[in-house]
């Protein structure tokens, strides 16, 4: 015996949909993501779009398609990685700003060094999270930001974010880690990045990541600069 079924209208969808495209309008703000880690990125997204105010609007793995999208899509906030393989994350931050100065950048990162948070800020960032954050601190950094305030992470407020400047570079001594130091040796002995990756069995984007590392906290444009300031302060021994 064949029983009836109720079949559903065919409305009801495009209902649902509108339903859904009804609820991201009203949403308050729209967030970009940029970050190369994709589950990291994708667990964010999840986290965001759960809440009512904020809705993700797009995100990339890397700094120079982050430059070019957010001119379009011209988002409200930007949580930004700061060590990435193709542009670091504050210039990516300085040019952004550039283009966009109501946009607001929040860093979400590990580096805990205050020569990362001071030129982060100096880019026109307006927030700097480390990435062992938890949900309420992360939203109370949002809530800020989007009031117009600048926040820093609870572990590093113990400065004040004003206070953040450089030293006389004189006075300044590069911390790098012991594999950045030997990235830099290379690099400054002429090796290429295929060369590099095989003598320190590493993949050429651990590399980059290590190099992007290197030309921030050196404060160097690119390699020719960063291996004429090695050399000028010893960082690495000429063979």
């Amino acid at each position: 015996m064949k029983f009836a079924t109720k079949k559903k209208p065919i409305f009801f969808p495009l209902l649902e949909q509108l339903l859904i495209l009804l609820a991201r309008l009203m949403r308050n703000y729209n967030v970009f993501l940029v970050d190369d880690h994709i589950i990291f990125t994708e667990s964010l997204k999840l986290l965001l779009d759960a809440r009512p105010e904020y809705c993700v609007i797009g995100s990339t793995d890397s700094c120079s398609s982050a430059v070019d999208q957010v001119k379009v899509c011209k988002p409200d906030l930007i949580l930004m990685d700061l060590s990435m393989p193709d542009m670091s994350g504050i210039e990516a931050t300085r040019r952004i700003i550039k283009e966009l100065p109501n946009t607001k950048v929040v860093a979400l990162t590990m580096h805990k060094d205050e020569g990362f948070v001071a030129r982060f800020f100096k880019a026109g960032g307006s927030g700097y999270l480390l990435k062992d954050t938890d949900a309420q601190c992360l939203f109370g950094a949002l809530r800020a930001v989007c009031r117009g305030e600048r926040f820093l992470s609870p572990s590093l407020s113990g400065e004040n974010i004003d206070g953040f400047r450089q030293p006389p570079e004189e006075e300044r001594q590069p911390k790098l880690s012991p594999r950045e130091k030997e990235v830099l040796q290379l690099i400054a002995a002429g090796k290429s990045r295929q060369e590099i990756g095989k003598i320190l069995n590493i993949s050429v984007r651990t590399l980059d990541t290590h190099r992007t590392n290197i030309l921030l906290k050196l404060e160097c444009k690119s390699t020719a600069e960063l291996v004429h300031y090695a050399v000028r302060r010893k960082l690495v021994e000429l063979i």
